[in-house]
C-alpha cells in the first residue's frame, strides 16, 4: 500500500504538469512567466567543420575553456556528454568533411539524437517497470551502463537534461603579417541548442535554435602580453581576444533565447522602482536590463505581449540560501504593478557612441619663421566625429553606470590670420584619441554623464609652394579631457546626449616642419608660434547598447601598443 500510494500520486502529479506545461506553451507563445532553472548537457569539446579543422590542439582547448566560461552562467545546471559519444560523432563529422551549421544538425540528428533518445527512453521504461525507489532505480541505471559502456553517473545525467549544446567553429584564419609587424585572427561559428522533450510516447531530441558569432583579434607581431595569467606572443594574443570576443557574442545570442532568458513577475514596485525574486542564483548582475510587460487574453485564447517600459538592475540580492528580491531603478515608463512580467533584456557590457565635436584651437602670435607667420593671435575650431566605447564596470565595482572609455576621433580645423609661404593656412587634419572614466546617473529617462579623459591630440597642415615644393607643418601634445553631458533614452538602447567640454592643454611650440619630405631644424628659431588644444568646446551624440560586437576595441588598441 506505501508503495502503490507514492506512484499513484506521481503519476497524478505528471499528468498535471504534462497539462499545465502544453497550455503555457501555447498560451505564452514560448514567454516564461517564471523561469525555472534549466538543465543543460554538452559536448565537452569545440567541434571544428571547414577551415576550423585546422585549429591546434591548444587553441581546441583554449576556446573551449572560453565558451564554457561564457555559456555556463548560474542559471543552468550543467552535464557534459559522455567521450565514447562525442568521440565517434567527431570522426563522422571529419569523414564527411562538413562545412556549415546546417550539415552539423543534419549530422547530429544522424549521429547523436538516436543514442541520447535510447538514453532518455529508459526514463520511461523505468516508469513502466514502476521503478519508484531510489534503490530500484539506480540498480536499473547501472544495468543499462554496462550495456552501453557509459557510466551510471553520464547516464543520469542524460535522462535529467533538458536542453544540450554543440559549440562549433566553421573558420579561423590566423595571419602574422612580418612585413607590417602585425597579427590578426578572425573566428566564425556558432552553437547548436537542442530541446530533450519527453512525450507519452517516447523522447525526442528536437533543434532548438542555431546562434553564429565571429571575433577579431590584432596584435603587434614582436608584441608581448600579460593576459589571464598567461605571457603571450603577438599572434597568441590576437588568437585570445578573437576567441573571447567569439564567446562573449555567443552568451548574449544563448541569453536571447526565450526558453533561457530569465523572467520573473514583479514582487514589489515603488516611485521609480520595481522588484523581482531574481538575484546571484541566476547570475543577476548590477545594470542588467529588464523590460516590464503585461499579457492580455486575445479573443483565441492567446496572450498578447504588451511592453510598457525598462528597468535597470540598482541592488542585487543574494538569493543562493533564502529567497530574497533585487531592485531595479526604471528608466522608461513608469506606474508598475505587482503581477507585471519583468523579461530579460540581454546587452554586452560595451556602449557604442557616435559623437559630432566643436573643439577648440588657437595660436599665439609669436614667431619670426619665414614660411609661418601669424601677425596676431589666432583663434579657431575643430569639427570632428568621434566614436567611443564605453566599458561597463559596474559587475566588478557594484557601481552603476561607472565606465571605463576609450574614444577616437578625426576632423579638421581652421586657424584665422596665418599665412604660410604668403599664403593664406589651408584647412589642417586633426585626430586624437582618449582613455578615462565616466559616471552616470539617471532619474528616468534623462542620464548625466560626467568624464574625465587623458587625450591625445594630433594636427596638421600643409601646401606647396611656389617652387612645387611640398611642405608640413605638424604638433602632436597630450592633455586632459572634462565632460559634462545630458542623455535622454530615446528606447531600451539607444540615447540621445549632448554636453560641453573643456580641454586642459599646455600651448606647446614642438612642432614638426617638413619640406619636400625632409624634416627641418627649428632649433636655431626662438620664436615658434604655440598651439593650444585647451578651451571650451561641444558635443552632441548616439549611444547604442550593443548586442554585439565582432572585437574588443580596448584589447585590440593594447594589442597596437605591444604590451
Amino acid at each position: 500500500m506505501h508503495q502503490r500510494l507514492p506512484s499513484v500520486m506521481f503519476m497524478a502529479i505528471s499528468c498535471i504538469a504534462f497539462s499545465l506545461i502544453i497550455s503555457t506553451i501555447t498560451a505564452a507563445q514560448e514567454t516564461q512567466i517564471k523561469y525555472a532553472r534549466k538543465s543543460i548537457s554538452y559536448v565537452a569539446a569545440v567541434l571544428p567543420i571547414g577551415t576550423g579543422g585546422k585549429l591546434r590542439h591548444e587553441q581546441e582547448n583554449y576556446l573551449l575553456k572560453v565558451i564554457q566560461s561564457e555559456i555556463e552562467m548560474p542559471r543552468f545546471d550543467y552535464n557534459p556528454l559522455p567521450d565514447n559519444l562525442l568521440s565517434e560523432f567527431k570522426r563522422e563529422i571529419s569523414s564527411r568533411n562538413v562545412r556549415s551549421l546546417d550539415a552539423v544538425v543534419e549530422a547530429m540528428n544522424e549521429i547523436l539524437v538516436p543514442e541520447i533518445m535510447r538514453i532518455v527512453d529508459y526514463e520511461k521504461e523505468m516508469r513502466a517497470l514502476n521503478l519508484v525507489s531510489e534503490a530500484d532505480r539506480h540498480s536499473f541505471v547501472v544495468e543499462k551502463a554496462k550495456e552501453t559502456g557509459i557510466t551510471a553517473e553520464d547516464l543520469e545525467a542524460i535522462m535529467n537534461s533538458a536542453y544540450i549544446y554543440v559549440p562549433v567553429i566553421s573558420r579561423v584564419n590566423v595571419q602574422d603579417d612580418k612585413k607590417n609587424n602585425t597579427a590578426t585572427c578572425s573566428i566564425e561559428g556558432g552553437i547548436l541548442w537542442f530541446s530533450v522533450k519527453a512525450k507519452e510516447v517516447g523522447a525526442s531530441v528536437e533543434l532548438l535554435v542555431k546562434k553564429e558569432a565571429e571575433g577579431s583579434g590584432f596584435a603587434k607581431l614582436d608584441g608581448k602580453f600579460s593576459y589571464e595569467g598567461r605571457r603571450l606572443n603577438g599572434s597568441q594574443y590576437a588568437f585570445a581576444t578573437a576567441a573571447k570576443t567569439f564567446a562573449r557574442n555567443l552568451k548574449v545570442a544563448t541569453q536571447e533565447i526565450p526558453e533561457f532568458q530569465l523572467t520573473n513577475p514583479l514582487s514589489n514596485t515603488g516611485s521609480g522602482w520595481v522588484e523581482f525574486p531574481l538575484g546571484k542564483n541566476e547570475g543577476l548582475g548590477i545594470d542588467d536590463k529588464y523590460i516590464i510587460a503585461e499579457f492580455y487574453e486575445e479573443e483565441d485564447g492567446s496572450l498578447r505581449q504588451e511592453e510598457l517600459g525598462m528597468v535597470r538592475v540598482s541592488r542585487v540580492a543574494d538569493n543562493r540560501t533564502e529567497r530574497k528580491d533585487s531592485r531595479a531603478r526604471t528608466v522608461i515608463g513608469g506606474s508598475f504593478e505587482r503581477g507585471m512580467l519583468a523579461l530579460e533584456h540581454p546587452r554586452l557590457p560595451i556602449d557604442l557612441s557616435f559623437r559630432f565635436a566643436v573643439l577648440p584651437l588657437s595660436v599665439e602670435a609669436n614667431t619670426n619663421h619665414p614660411n609661418l607667420k601669424f601677425e596676431e593671435d589666432a583663434k579657431g575650431n575643430i569639427y570632428a566625429g568621434q566614436l567611443w566605447f564605453n566599458y561597463n564596470l559596474a559587475r566588478s565595482t557594484n557601481l552603476s553606470q561607472f565606465f571605463v572609455s576609450l574614444y577616437g576621433e578625426a576632423g579638421a580645423g581652421t586657424l584665422d590670420e596665418g599665412t604660410a609661404f604668403e599664403e593664406d593656412l589651408p584647412a589642417g587634419f586633426y585626430w586624437g584619441a582618449g582613455l578615462g572614466l565616466v559616471k552616470k546617473f539617471y532619474v528616468n529617462r534623462l542620464h548625466l554623464g560626467l568624464e574625465a579623459l587623458g587625450s591625445y591630440a594630433n594636427y596638421s597642415f600643409g601646401g606647396t609652394n611656389n617652387s612645387d615644393e611640398d611642405w608640413e607643418w605638424k604638433l602632436a601634445t597630450i592633455g586632459l579631457t572634462l565632460n559634462g553631458n545630458l542623455e535622454i533614452a530615446l528606447g531600451y538602447d539607444v540615447n540621445l546626449g549632448g554636453g560641453v567640454s573643456y580641454r586642459l592643454f599646455a600651448p606647446s611650440s614642438d612642432w614638426t616642419y617638413s619640406l619636400s619630405d625632409e624634416e627641418q631644424d627649428l632649433s636655431q628659431w626662438e620664436d615658434i608660434p604655440e598651439l593650444d588644444f585647451g578651451g571650451l568646446g561641444f558635443q552632441v551624440y548616439f549611444t547604442w547598447s550593443l548586442p554585439s560586437l565582432s572585437y574588443d576595441p580596448l584589447a585590440a588598441a593594447r594589442g597596437a601598443i605591444g604590451h
